[in-house]
C-alpha cells in the first residue's frame, strides 16, 4: 500500500479533522499547510507544546480573561499561542501582538493567524524582547507573556526592565539538560522567588516526561 505525504493529502485530513470538530484553529492549519512551510512547524503543534499552551490558556481564562489592552506574546515562534488565545470564546482580547527575534516567523504567524489579521486583532512583529521599552508602547499592554523564561540570561534584570504593576505570564521549567536553557529554576517557589513579582494571582506545576514547566500569573 503506497502513502501520500504530500501537503495536498495533510490539508484534506485536517480540514476534515476541522469539519469533525469544528476547531477554527484545525481549519487555519489546514489551509497552512498546503503552502511553503518551516519544516519545524510539526514541533510547535506537537502534544507537548499544545498542551503546555491549553494549560496556560486555561488559566488565564480562570485569572485574567479581559485584559486591559492588546496581550504581546514574546518568543512566540509561529504564533501558535495567539492562535489558540484569540479562538477562545472565555477570553476577550482586543489584539495579540506574537513577537519573535527570528524573522523567518513572523510571515507565517501572519498566515496562521489570517482571520484575525483580518479583523485587525493579530500583528507579528521582528524585534530582539530584551529592547522593547513596554511603557513607551501605544496602548499599554493589557498583559505580556514569556513562556520561554529558561532562555534568557538574566530573567531579574529582563523583568527590572518593565513598568511596575504591567500584567505578567511567566513560564520557566528545570530541564537544565537542554544547553540553550540558562535560568532554569528547581522548583516552583524557586520561580517565584526568581520573578519577584509584586502580585500573584496564579501559579502552578505541569510536570512533564522529562521536565516539569511552572507557571506565574500576577503584576511586575
Amino acid at each position: 500500500m503506497s502513502s501520500d505525504t504530500s501537503p495536498e493529502a495533510f490539508f484534506d485530513i485536517l480540514r476534515g479533522v476541522a469539519a469533525l470538530t469544528g476547531n477554527a484553529v484545525v481549519s487555519d492549519l489546514a489551509k497552512l499547510v498546503v503552502e511553503p512551510m518551516p519544516r519545524d512547524l510539526r514541533i510547535a503543534f506537537n502534544h507537548k507544546q499544545i498542551g503546555s499552551k491549553i494549560w496556560l490558556r486555561d488559566a488565564l481564562a480562570q485569572v485574567l480573561p479581559r485584559p486591559d489592552g492588546p496581550v504581546w506574546v514574546l518568543g512566540a515562534w509561529y504564533g501558535v499561542l495567539g492562535a489558540l488565545l484569540l479562538d477562545d470564546a472565555r477570553l476577550a482580547l482586543s489584539e495579540v501582538v506574537s513577537l519573535d527575534i527570528d524573522p523567518s516567523c513572523a510571515p507565517v504567524a501572519l498566515r496562521l493567524n489570517r482571520r484575525h489579521v483580518a479583523a485587525g486583532r493579530f500583528r507579528a512583529e521582528t524585534a530582539d524582547m530584551m529592547r522593547i521599552d513596554f511603557s513607551a508602547q501605544a496602548p499599554r499592554p493589557g498583559l505580556v507573556i514569556n513562556t520561554s523564561c529558561e532562555h534568557l540570561a538574566d530573567v531579574p534584570g529582563w523583568l527590572a526592565t518593565l513598568p511596575r504593576g504591567l500584567p505578567l505570564l511567566l513560564q520557566s521549567n528545570d530541564y537544565v539538560r537542554e544547553p540553550d536553557h540558562r535560568s532554569c529554576v528547581a522548583s516552583l517557589d524557586a520561580f517565584q522567588a526568581q520573578a519577584g513579582l509584586s502580585q500573584i494571582w496564579f501559579s502552578g506545576a505541569l510536570p512533564t516526561r522529562n521536565y516539569t514547566r511552572f507557571m506565574l500569573i500576577g503584576a511586575r
